[in-house]
């Protein structure tokens, strides 16, 4: 896809968001081809002039990962990404409970080509009663002139040791 608009849907689970005016961004799926990994494709995007003040990935968890979530439970996302240049992202996991979401926000560690952050859910003001559905946002800052490939993401949720 090229000049990709906003709010364009990558399958079922994935969409792009960016508030340009002229998008300049190409997606593409190319197939993983590296032994080492695990999901058939990765998703490519190329970023020449970027007059928005965001760009972001969208990814939908699906519906069973919300059921039996708790405040007890920390949330691992590993992701395998590269980057043409370095630039700053940060994953927020939103969490839809009732009328309220919460979203929590943390810088992944680009320095390495597999990183992971975990989101710990006690921290939050998270209603366990109420979880309608969970997606995660990967947002990039001043991604101008930069390819981005994402290879493969992975969720977990791990409960907390009760101690």
């Amino acid at each position: 896809m090229s000049a990709v608009p906003s709010k364009t849907d990558v399958g079922e689970e994935v969409t792009v968001f960016h508030d340009c005016k002229i998008s300049e961004l190409t997606l593409r799926q190319i197939r993983n081809t590296r032994e080492a990994d695990l999901a058939p494709f990765a998703l490519r995007m190329d970023v020449f002039r970027f007059d928005g003040s965001f760009l972001s990935v969208v990814i939908d968890a699906p519906e069973s990962a919300c059921e039996g979530l708790q405040r007890r439970h920390i949330v691992r996302v590993n992701t395998i990404m590269e980057v043409e240049k370095p630039i700053e992202v940060f994953a927020r996991l939103n969490i839809k409970h009732g009328p309220n979401t919460e979203q929590l926000v943390l810088e992944l560690p680009l320095g390495q080509e597999d990183c992971m952050v975990e989101f710990d859910l006690g921290y939050s003001e998270l209603n366990e009663k109420r979880i309608e559905r969970m997606w995660l946002d990967l947002i990039f800052e001043s991604p101008e002139m930069n390819q981005v490939t994402i290879r493969d993401i992975t969720f977990c949720r791990y409960p907390r040791a009760e101690i």
